[in-house]
């Protein structure tokens, strides 16, 4: 039996294990698929207060308004739910429900009016009382800070909002005129720019109507600075019966989350929308102070917002705004879409505008009529034991790549024990993201490894090698798939955080396999000693310096525009990106099919020769960005595995137009180049000739 052949045989549990590891996250694959097929809708809503103002600008009532906005001209579904922000006093000041008075202001309208001033009954057992307790100017304190309602219940939601969610100390007062008429007031110890920032809760009769217009309601509510469990069961108990289907928070902090027994508020709360059957709510570019710890005691029960806020709009044209709600929604799955009207629109243009949001959406086959939780996924212990186990061969077989031996088993071996030891003590969740981080460097390596070489290959052998690299890089793509796909990770509250890294190791380590690979063709490591020390021996020309500050350049712009979040892109590739996404419905990387695999299929083509190496590594960008498609666990899998599958058919297509023009036009140019240096290299040969001639 020859060596080579004893090799092959030594590697095929390696390879068993591989196949078993993949076919288990295909499983889990499979399952997401069905899972986010299933809730490939979102809910296309507007701002609740937004929209008061908008039917009040337009001479409406807001019944009025909503009628003609949840409804387009055919008849259509329009709008599919209201977010409603926590109002503050301050707003219903400025609505006209309430005044807020400080002391003084209080004082003098009591005057001017000849107003009555009466404090709740006081307890005949309290000695403390006298006659001036009655005396209306007695009554009123400078230092206290008043609410002005238009009738009880609304005062009391306002001493109950005050009484739990403030230190304050707090009273209730009644106001009468000779014409009998009567205000109910609420005194308070509150400072007054506090007390106008203060959320008041939600109006009843404006979430029933909500509610009778068959709109789905998302609240968000409000920070409050004495949080104790009896303000959040205050706060939070009631909103199911106001038929509220997610609950999220309106401020940078969620209420409590500064306390020292946050961890005990957080699990009350969960606690309190769980017995309500009521998801949170994570809001798209907005980071809250403990929302991720609060997330994870619902145990991600969830929806996610897409909103676009007012300093935004202005920037955004019609068609930009479109393009954007529409990406959120088929490549992010948005549950929610909070779209603002613009400033100045008629109800008729409302209807218009929301129209093409609406169809833009649509068009990327997301329903618009209502909103779905982030799909219930968890990562199976026997999932994550196929994968690491699928990860320690890739390890093996990438050292073996190497010529490495006993190595080759020991330090993959380290690894999965590290792994091991890390679930034994109950810390999972870094063994997820080191086997993920594994397989997105070891599958991509040797996919570009195991088919990159020297001598060139036919145009059809060429395309089913990429063809077949592709394959064995998405096996790293596929291990991810089956050690992240859970909540944490779909709903974009955990991230991959080895996008990055990830991807530069695996380039490092396919130049040192090239490198290798030089070295054994010439004779060993001493080939790579003479040629380093000939390019430190090169005179440094501009040409030289230019070379190194592009490539410089382009890592330095590769790296920024990788990941989960990058540098921001051009008018004109923006306008390219929009184009792409018409034509085919999921828009596949620009680096994919424009450089790195039109690239790599030309490497292998012509084979990568002595000089031409680099050439690989470019290529290889296509084949580590692909994987890095698939570490977006937010964007849904098939969108995921559309545009690989696009960006792998247009970097063909591309590469193939590049061998051509490189073998026909390219070939006939540099054999133009060569005949033109033949001829000079004459001409310079005879002049010499001539020369030597007239000096003899």
């Amino acid at each position: 039996m020859s060596k080579k052949l004893r090799s092959e045989i030594w590697r095929l549990p390696l390879y068993l294990l591989i196949v078993v590891g993949v076919a288990a996250s295909l499983l889990v694959g499979l399952q997401r698929i069905a899972l986010e097929s299933v809730s490939k809708t979102t809910l296309l809503s507007l701002e609740w207060g937004q929209l008061k103002d908008t039917a009040a600008r337009n001479g409406s009532t807001v019944e009025e308004a909503l009628e003609q906005l949840i409804k387009d001209e055919k008849g259509r579904p329009l709008i599919s739910g209201v977010v409603y922000k926590e109002p503050m006093l301050s707003d219903w000041q400025n609505g006209g429900y309430l005044q807020l008075l400080t002391g003084a202001q209080l004082l003098n309208d009591v005057r001017v009016g000849g107003w009555e001033i009466t404090a709740p009954e006081i307890d005949p057992a309290d000695d403390n009382t006298s006659a001036s307790d009655n005396d209306t100017e007695q009554q009123i304190d400078n230092n206290h800070n008043y609410v002005i309602c238009y009738d009880e219940e609304q005062q009391k939601l306002v001493y109950d909002n005050l009484q739990y969610k403030t230190s304050a100390q707090n009273g209730l007062y009644t106001l009468t005129n000779a014409d009998d008429e009567m205000l109910y007031a609420v005194s308070t110890t509150y400072p007054y720019t506090d007390l106008a920032a203060l959320g008041i809760g939600f109006s009843t009769e404006e979430t029933a109507l909500i509610k009778e217009h068959g709109l789905s309601l998302v609240v968000q509510v409000r920070s409050w600075p004495s949080v104790t469990p009896q303000s959040l069961e205050f706060v939070f108990g009631g909103l199911s019966a106001l038929g509220v289907q997610a609950a999220g928070f309106n401020d940078n902090e969620l209420p409590g989350v500064q306390l020292a027994n946050w961890p005990e508020l957080s699990k009350q709360l969960a606690e309190i929308l769980k017995r309500q059957n009521l998801p949170s709510m994570s809001i798209e570019f907005f980071k809250q102070t403990g929302l991720q710890s609060f997330l994870q005691q619902m145990d991600y029960d969830m929806v996610r917002m897409h909103p676009v806020s007012e300093a935004e709009l202005p920037k955004l044209n019609d068609t930009r705004l479109q393009e954007r709600f529409a990406l959120a929604a088929n490549e992010r799955g948005m549950d929610v879409m909070l779209l603002r009207l613009r400033s100045g629109q008629t109800l008729a243009d409302s209807v218009e505008y929301i129209t093409a949001v609406r169809d833009a959406i649509q068009a990327k086959g997301v329903a618009t009529n209502h909103m779905t939780v982030v799909p219930d996924m968890h990562v199976y212990k026997a999932v994550l034991a196929a994968v690491l186990a699928a990860v320690w061969a890739g390890g093996v077989l990438l050292l073996q790549s190497f010529g490495l031996k006993k190595s080759a088993w020991l330090l993959p071996s380290l690894g999965l024990v590290l792994a091991v030891g890390l679930l034994v003590i109950g810390k999972g969740y870094l063994a997820q993201k080191l086997a993920a981080l594994a397989a997105v460097v070891i599958f991509p390596y040797l996919g570009v490894a195991s088919a990159a070489r020297p001598e060139g290959r036919s145009l059809p052998a060429a395309i089913g090698v990429l063809c077949r690299m592709t394959l064995t890089s998405l096996l790293g793509a596929a291990l991810v798939v089956g050690t992240l796909s859970e909540r944490s990770y779909m709903s974009a509250i955990n991230t991959f955080s080895g996008v990055k890294v990830g991807q530069l190791a695996a380039l490092l380590l396919l130049m040192i396999y090239l490198l290798y690979q030089l070295a054994n063709e010439h004779g060993g490591a001493g080939y790579l000693l003479v040629g380093c020390w000939r390019l430190l021996q090169k005179k440094v020309t501009i040409g030289l310096v230019l070379a190194a500050g592009l490539a410089a350049a382009l890592l330095l712009y590769y790296m920024l525009r990788t990941g989960n979040t990058s540098v921001g892109v051009s008018d004109l590739e923006r306008s390219f990106r929009a184009f792409l996404d018409k034509v085919l419905v999921v828009r596949p990387r620009t680096k994919e099919f424009m450089l790195a695999h039109p690239i790599m299929l030309m490497v292998l083509y012509y084979g990568y020769r002595r000089q031409l190496w680099p050439l690989v590594l470019l290529g290889a960008i296509g084949q580590v960005s692909l994987v890095n498609t698939f570490e977006h666990l937010h964007t849904p899998l098939l969108v995921s595995l559309v545009r690989t599958a696009n960006g792998l058919a247009l970097g063909i297509v591309l590469g193939v137009i590049l061998i051509y023009v490189l073998k026909y036009p390219g070939g006939w140019l540099l054999r133009k180049v060569q005949e033109v240096a033949r001829l000079a290299a004459e001409a310079d040969a005879a002049a010499a000739t001539q020369e030597a001639k007239r000096v003899g």
